[in-house]
């Protein structure tokens, strides 16, 4: 019975199916196998099975036999067209036994006479359809129509398992972009190198067309322009000028959300302000994402490639939001860099100005708040007759706060006279200071004034006088108290008018308790005492040190002012300066003499820094014996000497990686979390 065999051959195909379905997984393939079924079931000529296009308006053969491949190419087949088309639009199957009599027909063959068309649906929604045709006029009946129904339906099966399968297999491959792009972001540090290194991976693993970074003008508050661009010539980047709110990168600024076009050809609000020509027959998809930090958005990423689908394009637009995401802290960076090199060309233009009117003080530069501090106490203490103990490490300037207060004072045009006590043997130091008669010792052929007698009237000045001699302190407390002295071999005592500076960078009250100064000298000398702090803690006075040594270095060179590149700047300030000032003098005036153009780059001073850094490591064993020795460091000695070397290693370690805290924390061996701890208790920025 005809009932009966129909059931059969329906069985037949479903077992058929199934195990096709279960021996291979590639679609185009199990699409074939079904439609050379449904010929052979209803004893058709031909056949095909046409699927929609996203974003297109034309079915194309996903498979088809019996027909030229040209003269399908030469007929495409829209939505509403033909039979196929009608089908496809109304959703209506067509069992038509005599095409002639039906106008819609379309001939692929001169020879058809019947066909049979059902709809393809996958989730209640058509995306092609199946049909089968023949050269036999009333060739097919309800039954052929029932089969090819089970056909279609097994169609919609493979191709919805095939939809989740390859949308899934896009998710991951995106998330294997993402990764590659947030690795390639964090091991670079300049914007344009970060955006074309990105739009790199996106050209070779989702064969983007191009793309571009799009930026606020400096500036400008309403007006965007192209940053990078990646396909683009400069021309076209030239015309990329947008404001907020303007077509879709003006719209991505204004809200704050992404948009994704599925085609460009139909989207009134994409200006194409670039004036690309593009094909038009082929839709073309722009995604163009904000990048957003805290809340404020900082420009827009962009890119355009051929149209897939709308999942695919929804899954890219959420894969290159979080990139612009991650991209968003190198352009923050990068707007720092600029802002922070801008201002130190605004401040290399004012600084002679500024030197010469706010921080400089009888050549003592410094606009730290500490050194106007010091400033401020020469003022007030220099018209004075009292005693002044300057204390700081080597190099910090002690000699130059000195001649300060002596220039300073109504003392300015009688002697400023310097001696530094530590460079004199203790037989000699004592005569240098007092002078002596003729006769008074072997060699003494002539009388000579001591220094107290040569500053009679004006100012003098006992450098280290932590090294002077023990047995020399009583004359000198001596002198000061009585105001006259006695030269060797003389029993005259001769008046002295003159005002006592000492300066030293030994610690006098821990000399004091270990008997090794006088407590009463101390106080005499302690009047006033002036602090100078090390150069490490003032730090935001050497791009003023370092102008001014750059000028002084070139009149005194007869040659031209060099400039002083960034990076040099920012290791000067990065390093640790163990000689303070001089230190810093003496590496600028190498640095000048060894730049050849007209500006210091870094490789002119990191060599001297190293060697001086050699230098340090030889007085390692002195540097520790200083804290062990000093009962202020008592109970403290571990943290503060390991606290210093473990902050000046980050330091440099930041310099050498160029301030990449992922390359930074590899080089030390430790935790990038560690590292980051480690820096906020450093305070390092």
């Amino acid at each position: 019975m005809p009932g009966e065999e129909n059931q059969v051959k329906r069985l037949r195909l479903i077992q058929y199916l199934s195990i096709a379905m279960n021996q291979t997984q590639d679609a185009e393939e199990l699409l074939g196998l079904m439609l050379d079924k449904a010929i052979e079931l209803t004893d058709a000529t031909t056949g095909s099975i046409m699927l929609k296009e996203e974003g297109s308006k034309y079915l194309r053969y996903a498979a088809y036999r019996g027909f030229d491949e040209n003269r399908i190419r030469r007929v495409p087949i829209a939505v509403g067209e033909g039979l196929t088309g009608a089908v496809f639009r109304d959703g209506i199957p067509r069992l038509v036994n005599d095409v002639r009599q039906d106008p819609l027909y379309i001939p692929l063959r001169e020879d058809i006479q019947s066909e049979l068309i059902v709809p393809l649906q996958v989730e209640g929604q058509i995306i092609g359809v199946v049909s089968v045709d023949s050269v036999k006029k009333d060739a097919f009946t309800e039954e052929d129509l029932e089969l090819l129904y089970t056909i279609s339906n097994q169609a919609a099966q493979i191709l919805y398992r095939t939809k989740l399968y390859e949308e899934l297999k896009y998710k991951i491959h995106l998330q294997e972009i993402l990764i590659d792009i947030s690795q390639v972001i964090e091991k670079k540090i300049d914007l344009q190198d970060v955006f074309e290194s990105v739009m790199s991976i996106l050209a070779e693993r989702i064969h983007i067309d191009r793309g571009m970074l799009v930026l606020f003008e400096p500036e400008q508050s309403e007006q965007l322009s192209i940053f990078a661009g990646y396909r683009l010539t400069k021309e076209e980047c030239e015309r990329g000028i947008y404001r907020v709110g303007e077509g879709i990168i003006g719209t991505v600024v204004a809200t704050g959300q992404p948009i994704a076009i599925p085609n460009i050809h139909e989207e009134t609000r994409f200006l194409n302000r670039l004036k690309i020509k593009r094909d038009k027959e082929k839709p073309i998809s722009f995604i163009a994402v904000p990048l957003k930090l805290e809340g404020i958005t900082l420009g827009v990423m962009a890119i355009e490639k051929q149209y897939d689908n709308n999942t695919y394009l929804k899954d890219l637009e959420n894969m290159l939001f979080l990139v612009g995401q991650i991209l968003s802290n190198k352009v923050r960076l990068a707007r720092t860099i600029q802002q922070e090199k801008a201002s130190l060309l605004e401040e290399n233009l004012t600084l002679k100005k500024e030197l010469e009117r706010n921080y400089a003080f009888h050549h003592i530069i410094g606009k730290n708040q500490r050194m106007q501090a010091i400033f401020d106490l020469i003022h007030t203490v220099a018209d004075t007759n009292a005693s002044v103990l300057i204390l700081g490490e080597s190099g910090t300037g002690k000699e130059l706060v000195a001649k300060a207060l002596h220039y300073n004072s109504s003392r300015k045009d009688k002697p400023f006279v310097s001696i530094n006590c530590a460079s004199i043997p203790e037989n000699l130091l004592e005569s240098e200071l007092f002078g002596y008669k003729k006769g008074a010792f072997t060699g003494a052929n002539s009388d000579k004034k001591g220094l107290f007698q040569v500053a009679h009237g004006g100012t003098l000045f006992l450098d280290e006088i932590g090294d002077m001699p023990f047995s020399l302190q009583a004359h000198l407390l001596r002198a000061l108290q009585e105001r006259e002295i006695t030269p060797l071999g003389s029993e005259t005592k001769i008046p002295i008018d003159i005002r006592l500076i000492a300066a030293t960078n030994k610690p006098l009250k821990t000399l004091v308790k270990e008997k090794r100064f006088r407590e009463d000298l101390y106080y005499r000398l302690n009047v006033i005492e002036i602090q100078l702090p090390p150069l490490r803690e003032r730090k935001d006075d050497i791009p003023l040190l370092v102008q001014h040594f750059i000028q002084k270095v070139s009149e005194r060179e007869r040659r031209p002012a060099v400039d002083i590149s960034e990076e040099a700047l920012l290791a000067l300030m990065n390093y640790s300066w163990p000689g303070n000032v001089r230190e810093l003098e003496n590496c600028i005036e190498r640095a000048v003499i060894l730049a050849r153009g007209n500006r210091i780059e870094l490789h002119h001073i990191v060599p001297f820094l190293a060697m001086e850094e050699e230098k340090k490591l030889f007085s390692l064993s002195e540097w520790i014996r200083f804290y062990i020795g000093n009962p202020e460091y008592t109970g403290k000695v571990y943290d503060t000497v390991v606290g210093i070397v473990e902050e000046e290693l980050i330091r440099q370690a930041l310099l050498v990686n160029k301030r990449n805290k992922l390359k930074t924390a590899e080089f030390l061996g430790i935790n990038r979390n560690t590292l980051r701890t480690k820096m906020e208790a450093y305070k390092i920025d």
